[in-house]
């Protein structure tokens, strides 16, 4: 595979957001990718204006999908879901026998989805991170 040194030129590659308080919490790598890939599933439907009757943003994901954009198990998808379910961070509404579920991603108390790629340069504006002036 080829790799490259970062410039100041380099446009780096699509990423997902990773939450912070995801590290404070104890979840598997698995369920906290999980997540990650539910929010940024959140956000297209956000945009897309996918709400149910009283304006909860959801999103339709069947869980073979979530397990191959994972790149896990089936398995593995399910037990994820389980745990993010059980740690509050999702719900899952059951629809008919064949449909797959509706899910509803959560956010701890106090925070906000700040879209991807959009920090607007704030993690360079502090002093302190600028290597010039040392």
């Amino acid at each position: 595979t080829m790799t490259d040194y970062m410039t100041v030129d380099t446009t780096l590659p699509p990423y997902f957001p990773y939450p912070q308080f995801l590290m404070d919490m104890r979840l598997s790598h698995t369920a906290a990718l999980a997540y990650v890939l539910l929010l940024d599933r959140a956000h297209l439907s956000q945009l897309n204006g996918w709400t149910d009757e009283v304006g909860r943003v959801y999103l339709v994901f069947p869980v073979e999908k979530i397990a191959a954009a994972l790149n896990r198990s089936l398995s593995s998808a399910k037990n994820a879901l389980a745990e993010l379910s059980a740690a509050g961070l999702i719900e899952r509404k059951r629809r008919g026998q064949f449909l797959p579920n509706l899910i509803y991603v959560k956010l701890p108390e106090g925070q906000r989805i700040v879209p991807p790629q959009t920090d607007n340069g704030l993690s360079f504006t502090e002093a302190e991170n600028d290597l010039r002036n040392s």
